[in-house]
C-alpha cells in the first residue's frame, strides 16, 4: 500500500471518529425539539391550537426532561452518531471520488450524489434506532401509579415498551423467525433512509457549495463565521426538502405503537398508502406540518454540528472540511 493511500485511510478514519462524536454530542442537546416536533406531528389537537400553546403545555404539565428530553434520547443518540458518523464520516471520500473521474474538483452535481450516498449507508444502518425513538417519542407522557398514561397522546393506555431494550425485543418478536424480525426492526426503512438521504444530500451539498462560493468569491474565509452562515443556508433547504418523509414516517410508525383505528387507517398500507391517507384527508399542506420545530430543531443542530465537526476535525489533524 502506497503512502498516499494510508494516508487516505488515517484520514477517513479521522473523519469518521470526528463525525460519530459530532452526531452523538448534537443530539443529546437537541433532543427536546425532535421530541417535540414528533409529539406535535401525531397530536389529534383541534384547529383552536397552535403550536406555541401545545409546546407550552406539555411543559407545565409534564415538565421539561419527562416531557421532551428523555422520551427516546439513548436510541436516538446512538443513531444520530451511526447516522452522522457515515455521512459525514464517508462525504469527503465520495466527494473527491467524484472530483476525480471528472478530472477536477466536485461541484454541487457530485456534493449531492456524494452526501445521498453517504446519508444512505448511515441510515440504513440507523433505521431500527430511529424507528424506537419515534414510537417512543409520538406516545410520550406522564405515567400515574396505576401505571397508565395521565398525558399524552395514549391517556388510559399502558405504556407500549418500558425501555428502549424492551422495545427492540418486542418489535423483532413481532416478526415470524428471524427474517420476519429484521423486517419489523426495518419497518418503514425505506422512507427513513429516504428521507435521511435527501435530508444528507441537500445540507451537504448547501454547506460545502456555499463554503466554495464565499471563499472563490473571497467574501469570507474559512472559519467559524462561514461555518456558521453555510449551516443555515443548509439547514433551511434540508428541513424543506425532508418535511414530506419525517411526517409520513412519523404518522406511519406511531399508528404501529397507538394500534387500534390509527393503526388500521394509518398502517396496514405501508408508507406509501399512509402518505396517500393523509393526502386525501388533509391536502398537500400536511407535509409541511412540523416545519417550524423541525427548522428550530435543525438550524441550531446545524449550526452546531457543522462547528463542531469543523473543530473536532481540526483537532484530529485533518484541517476544515475543503
Amino acid at each position: 500500500m502506497s503512502e498516499q493511500a494510508r494516508k487516505s485511510q488515517r484520514e477517513m478514519r479521522a473523519n469518521l471518529l470526528a463525525s460519530f462524536g459530532t452526531g452523538v454530542t448534537i443530539i443529546s442537546f437537541t433532543n427536546p425539539m425532535d421530541t417535540l416536533k414528533c409529539r406535535w406531528q401525531v397530536a389529534a389537537c383541534g384547529k383552536d391550537v397552535t403550536f406555541a400553546s401545545f409546546s407550552r403545555n406539555i411543559i407545565s404539565v409534564e415538565g421539561l426532561w419527562s416531557g421532551l428530553w428523555r422520551p427516546g434520547l439513548p436510541p436516538n443518540m446512538l443513531a444520530m452518531g451511526c447516522a452522522i458518523g457515515c455521512r459525514n464520516g464517508f462525504y469527503p471520500t465520495i466527494r473527491d471520488s467524484f472530483g476525480y473521474l471528472t478530472q477536477g474538483s466536485a461541484g454541487p452535481t457530485g456534493m449531492f450524489f456524494a452526501g445521498l450516498a453517504s446519508g444512505c449507508a448511515g441510515y440504513v444502518i440507523a433505521s431500527p434506532l430511529l424507528q424506537v425513538k419515534t414510537q417512543m417519542q409520538a406516545e410520550a407522557g406522564i405515567v400515574g401509579k396505576d401505571g397508565l398514561y395521565e398525558t399524552g397522546n395514549r391517556v388510559g393506555s399502558a405504556p407500549t415498551y418500558r425501555s428502549s431494550f424492551h422495545a427492540f425485543r418486542a418489535i423483532a418478536s413481532s416478526g415470524e423467525g428471524v427474517l420476519g424480525g429484521v423486517r419489523a426492526l426495518w419497518r418503514g426503512a425505506g422512507v427513513i433512509v429516504g428521507r435521511g438521504a435527501v435530508l444528507s444530500a441537500t445540507q451537504l451539498m448547501t454547506y460545502d457549495n456555499t463554503k466554495k462560493q464565499m471563499k472563490a468569491s473571497k467574501l469570507m474565509q474559512d472559519g467559524p463565521m462561514l461555518h456558521v452562515l453555510a449551516s443555515l443556508a443548509a439547514a433551511a433547504v434540508c428541513t424543506t426538502c425532508s418535511m414530506p418523509f419525517d411526517v409520513v414516517l412519523t404518522v406511519y410508525q406511531s399508528a404501529h405503537s397507538f394500534g387500534g383505528d390509527r393503526l388500521e387507517h394509518y398502517g396496514r398500507r405501508g408508507p406509501l398508502g399512509c402518505a396517500t391517507v393523509m393526502f386525501k384527508e388533509s391536502g398537500p399542506t400536511i407535509f409541511m406540518r412540523g416545519w417550524t420545530p423541525a427548522f428550530m430543531r435543525l438550524a441550531p443542530t446545524c449550526v452546531a454540528s457543522f462547528w463542531l465537526y469543523e473543530q473536532l476535525r481540526k483537532l484530529v489533524g485533518i484541517g476544515f472540511l475543503d
